[in-house]
């Protein structure tokens, strides 16, 4: 997996123009988007585990995960702000959470959008974290009547092909930070590595996003680590140390 991500991470290079010291995507990151997956009348993934007392909700953790990262990043950054797509149990549509992303004045600074998720699985046998980014063929519109007047230097200097592919090679840097981070500091958890996946919420960002599936809620063992708040103090610790390397 390893390989094939500096293959990616090679090719998109020698698709990025010579411009590339003024890519809007890899200024100092000055806002970080915490979206915690679900919510609502949303469940997410669920799950029935007598350890935890009945049924497991992906939306209730995300959250959980989401909140004590905020509050880590705060703390350990005060310079940045950190904008929750929720922190309340609410509903979001995926054209919500984007919209709340779209419409943040960068401050002539990066951006970078994390969305927290957990998976589940028929077979019970599959388990670890993967961190998601979207498919590189799908176009993202940077310049459109949503976008801040104070982020329109950013993009206007570019045309959407050299945005797309500027934007295209951040994510795989920021998507490799993420699954590195991850593999070497939760070490009973496997990595299943970087995936390109067609998710909408991915697809819309304009920004550097990725997505991190935390655990599967349907194997035992990821379960009982995701049940204990211990462990998801410690997956948010791990999240803020891969946010801090992205800055």
């Amino acid at each position: 997996m390893r390989s094939t991500i500096a293959f990616l991470l090679a090719l998109s290079l020698t698709l990025v123009p010579a411009f590339a010291a003024q890519d809007p995507f890899a200024l100092p990151v000055g806002t970080v988007v915490i979206d915690a997956g679900h919510g609502g009348h949303d469940p997410g993934a669920s799950y029935s585990w007598p350890f935890a007392g009945g049924m497991v909700y992906e939306r209730d953790l995300t959250l959980d995960i989401a909140k004590r990262l905020e509050v880590l990043l705060t703390l350990s950054h005060p310079e940045i702000e950190v904008v929750m797509t929720r922190s309340s149990d609410v509903y979001l549509s995926l054209g919500e959470r984007s919209a709340i992303a779209s419409a943040l004045h960068w401050g002539g600074k990066g951006a970078l959008f994390v969305s927290i998720h957990i998976n589940s699985a028929l077979a019970t046998s599959a388990s670890g974290f993967e961190v998601l980014t979207k498919k590189q063929e799908k176009q993202v519109v940077f310049l459109d009547e949503a976008t801040p007047a104070a982020n329109i230097p950013l993009f206007a200097s570019h045309s959407q092909i050299q945005l797309n592919r500027l934007l295209n090679h951040r994510n795989l840097v920021v998507a490799s930070i993420f699954e590195e981070t991850l593999d070497s500091q939760l070490v009973t958890a496997r990595s299943r590595g970087v995936k390109e996946q067609d998710l909408w919420v991915l697809n819309q960002c304009r920004m550097p996003a990725v997505m991190v599936e935390l655990g599967f809620l349907s194997n035992e063992g990821d379960a009982k680590n995701l049940t204990s708040s211990q462990y998801r103090q410690r997956l948010a610790q791990v999240l803020a140390n891969a946010i801090e390397r992205c800055l």
